[in-house]
């Protein structure tokens, strides 16, 4: 026995998706995967440390069909806070299956290679570093006869010449993670971690665009840094982790509509959990965030669509009906935030067990207020959320139910915030209730 454990890991998943909104826009997806990773693995000892090793090649293989219509089927067409009437009726493209803004069709083949090591010394000093190599196959194509002529993505008419109608390409990259931790007398934990993590740039439908591909922006690395120090005390009964960090990334998102979003995140996270007895159980939360667009930076401006307050000279009815976009200008790092997430979260979640399968759980979370859009003309207000919950389980039967909202708080969401914030918000659900009932067998 040479203490080596060869594992082989076969996974599929496929998904059919039609989305069909009144307030936005409709879209499909229709993709699969199926990935095959052999895995070698060993633990052994050394005169003053343990290791353990990992190494794995796989193949990932994705089909994908995805489309979507933001040209016709724009936001903010509706009232939200009305209910849905003979007003909203619309011909949507998945209902024709034409005049779809985007639409793609194709796959790509990722073989990749990955090494794992993690070594733990006697004296507390602990590493863990890694490497993957990824080679990848891809290609897409739109159907030009599906696409609507001119769009919000394809600006002139039929045939459609200024269309990237196919594109394909092989990209390779590498991806490392390293960190270093250190266990200190009394069970605290201070760490580093630096890693890069080459990937490639899909959609939520797992699709890649032809521009993407035929631009070279279908493959990029994101980076993160970070530190931090964790523990547990008084004999396992209270852990806290805090840890600083700042990480750049590139995603694809529908509202890039020109380039995709790379971004900048420097951010601040704690957390407590404290046993307060053998039935109780306190957890305590706070994050800072902080998310700056780099593309926007660069810029000092982004295109985005144009909401009443933004031009406050001009009677709101007679924007609507339509949909105005424009380059809105707002240079330097406070431009270019990213509108839509709170700088500070606070959570408090409590769980008491009765014993006998009955418990009891209770949360707040406080947000703070914030911009709903790009140009910064529409806040939305800070709010406190409150939900309670209980959960009944026997050796069969369990079930749960939870008042959300038990404040009945007014607090909203931005909808695509750095393209239609300005324009539209979603109104979050008021006081309601969730249960649950669940049969085991």
């Amino acid at each position: 026995d040479s203490g080596w454990e060869w594992t082989n890991q076969l996974f599929y998943e496929s998904y059919d998706t039609l989305a069909e909104s009144g307030y936005g826009f409709s879209q499909f997806h229709d993709t699969s995967v199926i990935e095959d990773r052999f895995v070698v693995a060993k633990e052994f000892r050394l005169d003053t440390a343990s290791v353990a090793v990992q190494a794995s090649p796989s193949a990932r293989f994705t089909r994908f069909r995805h489309a979507d219509d933001y040209t016709n089927e724009y936001f903010d067409r509706r009232d939200l806070s009305r209910p849905p009437s003979a007003r909203d009726t619309r011909l949507l493209a998945t209902e024709i299956d034409d005049d779809y803004t985007e639409y793609y069709v194709g796959d790509y083949l990722d073989l990749g290679i990955a090494v794992l090591a993690s070594i733990d010394w006697e004296l507390g000093l602990g590493l863990l570093a890694g490497v993957r190599y990824d080679s990848i196959d891809m290609e897409s194509r739109q159907p030009i006869d599906k696409l609507l002529l001119p769009s919000s993505s394809n600006f002139c008419l039929p045939p459609g010449d200024c269309v990237d109608e196919q594109a394909s390409a092989t990209v390779d990259g590498v991806s490392w993670t390293l960190s270093l931790s250190y266990a200190l007398p009394g069970g605290v934990v201070p760490y580093l971690t630096a890693s890069e993590q080459a990937t490639v740039i899909a959609g939520q439908g797992g699709e890649i665009s032809t521009t993407n591909i035929a631009e070279g922006g279908a493959f990029d690395t994101s980076r993160l840094r970070e530190a931090g120090v964790k523990g547990e005390l008084i004999d396992g009964g209270l852990y806290f982790a805090l840890a600083t960090y700042v990480q750049e990334r590139t995603d694809f998102s529908a509202q890039a509509i020109v380039t995709n979003q790379a971004t900048e995140t420097e951010g601040i996270e704690f957390e407590l959990r404290w046993v307060a007895t053998e039935r109780m159980l306190l957890t305590f939360g706070y994050s800072r965030i902080e998310v700056v667009n780099l593309n926007t930076l660069e810029s000092g401006s982004r295109f985005s669509f144009i909401g009443a307050d933004d031009v406050p000279g001009i009677a709101p009815e007679a924007l609507y009906g339509g949909a105005l976009g424009g380059v809105l200008l707002r240079p330097g790092a406070q431009g270019a935030r990213r509108a839509g997430i709170p700088e500070n979260i606070l959570s408090l979640t409590g769980t008491y067990d009765f014993g006998n399968g009955f418990a009891v759980s209770a949360s707040v979370v406080d947000a703070d207020s914030v911009h709903a859009g790009f140009s910064g003309s529409v806040t939305l207000p800070a709010y406190t959320l409150v939900n309670v919950g209980m959960v009944f389980e026997t050796e069969r039967w369990s079930f749960s139910a939870t008042l959300k909202n038990a404040t009945d708080e007014r607090y909203f969401r931005s909808n695509f915030p750095n393209l239609f914030g300005g324009v539209i918000v979603l109104p979050e659900l008021p006081r309601h209730m969730q249960a649950r009932l669940r049969y085991r067998w």
